[in-house]
């Protein structure tokens, strides 16, 4: 399955796992990680869910703080 993925991006991947065109163990090969806990968490951090898994509930306060700390690109 790993050579399935050869000169995919981040994003090719995680969509493919997103949409449950590979598997959970192929994305982490390709990604190199161990942590099924690592691989949730780049895939909630780069705005995607699991597949069979429910959005995560962000607080108002990260939230602002997150805003507090960032700026959009047009800003740079």
């Amino acid at each position: 399955m790993k050579d399935d993925l050869s000169g995919c991006s981040l994003a090719d991947v995680l969509a493919k796992l997103e949409k449950g065109k590979i598997g959970h163990r192929a994305a982490m090969a390709w990604l190199n990680i161990e942590s099924q806990n690592e691989l949730v968490e780049i895939m909630h951090v780069n705005g995607r869910l699991m597949p069979g898994h429910q959005p995560m509930r962000v607080a108002p306060a990260t939230r602002a703080l997150v805003r507090a700390i960032t700026r959009p690109l047009s800003d740079r």
